[in-house]
This record gives C-alpha cells, sequence and structure tokens, in this order.
C-alpha cells in the first residue's frame, strides 16, 4: 500500500508541479478561473465523502481502489489532452471525489491490516510516502515541463500510472483485503 502511494504520488505530484501554469498557459484560464478549477477539485471531494457510504455498502475495498487508480490515471491523460476549462473542471470534479474517496479507503484498509500496536508506525511511513511521492514528483514535474512542455508532466503521470497500474493490478485484492484473508487463515 505504502509503495503504491509513493509511485502514484510521485506521478500526482509531477503533474500537479505545473498546475496554475496549466491553468494560465494551457486552459488559458486567469487567477479566478484556477480558483475555479482548484474549488471544483474540493467540490468532488465534497461530493466523495458524502458518497462514501453508499459505495463502501455496494462495492469491495479492491473494486474500490482499482476504480479509484483508473480514474487517477485517466485523469492525467485527460488534463493532456484538453484546451477547454470546462472539461478540464469537469475531470477535476471526478479527480476531487476520488481523492477523497483514496484517503478514507486506504485508511481503512491499513487500519483493518495492520495490528493496533504498530498503527502509529505504519501511518507515519505510509504519511512520508505521501509527501515524499508528491515531493519528489514536484522536482520531476518541473524537469520534465522545461524539457516537453507544459503537458509533458501530464503524459509522464498517464504513463507512470498506467504501468504501475498494470504491474500491481492483481495485487490491490490481496491488499485491500488483507484482514480477512489473515482471518481465514487462522481460523
Amino acid at each position: 500500500m505504502t509503495l503504491t502511494i509513493v509511485t502514484f504520488n510521485v506521478t500526482y505530484g509531477a503533474a500537479w508541479s505545473v498546475l496554475v501554469l496549466y491553468a494560465t498557459d494551457h486552459l488559458g484560464l486567469g487567477p479566478i478561473g484556477f480558483g475555479l478549477l482548484t474549488t471544483v477539485g474540493a467540490l468532488g471531494g465534497i461530493a466523495g465523502t458524502a458518497g462514501y457510504d453508499w459505495l463502501e455498502r455496494r462495492a469491495s475495498l479492491a473494486a474500490i481502489m482499482r476504480v479509484g487508480l483508473v480514474i487517477e490515471t485517466l485523469t492525467h491523460l485527460g488534463l493532456a489532452l484538453t484546451t477547454t476549462p470546462w472539461v478540464a473542471m469537469t475531470i477535476m470534479f471526478v479527480f476531487g471525489a476520488h481523492a477523497f474517496v483514496w484517503g478514507t479507503t486506504s485508511r481503512t484498509v491499513r487500519m483493518r491490516a495492520v495490528p493496533a500496536q504498530l498503527q502509529g508506525r505504519v501511518g507515519s511511513l505510509y504519511s512520508i510516502g505521501v509527501f515524499g511521492g508528491i515531493v519528489a514528483g514536484q522536482a520531476l514535474g518541473g524537469v520534465i515541463a522545461r524539457i516537453w512542455g507544459i503537458t509533458g508532466p501530464f503524459w509522464f503521470a498517464f504513463v507512470g500510472s498506467a504501468v504501475i497500474l498494470a504491474l500491481i493490478w492483481r495485487e490491490l485484492a490481496h491488499i485491500a483485503h488483507a484482514d480477512e484473508e489473515a482471518l481465514a487463515a487462522n481460523a
């Protein structure tokens, strides 16, 4: 789970490192438009949070994780391809919903799988992975944008996320339901 978040946050950090320039130079938005773009993402987060109970009752944690990582991967592709502000805002809304659903799901999975006495240590390591991945990605994003243009980091994020997702796809079921597998093994 921690390796997943580190690698996905490297790709995410690369793309988001140029978000202001992407909004202004690529989408033609001014400061208010950039604020609207990020606000729409936050509204998606509120929607994702509000709908989480409904979602968790209808889908397995593995399915939620898989769909979420597909959404994240396609977010980068969509943003790389579009030059239309309303399309970018729609993508940001969906991504915002995913980000909050992912946060709740990953925490749920960790808390179910990790013994209580180790949760603080594992949570700390996970936080290092979250922020370390973003910082490393942001450094890469600037370099990539300088070489391949403002959409370069989004293409990097799309390809990187797609490769990572393909590599971990089968393991996501084991990661998401490790607590159930441990209970079954002990029964």
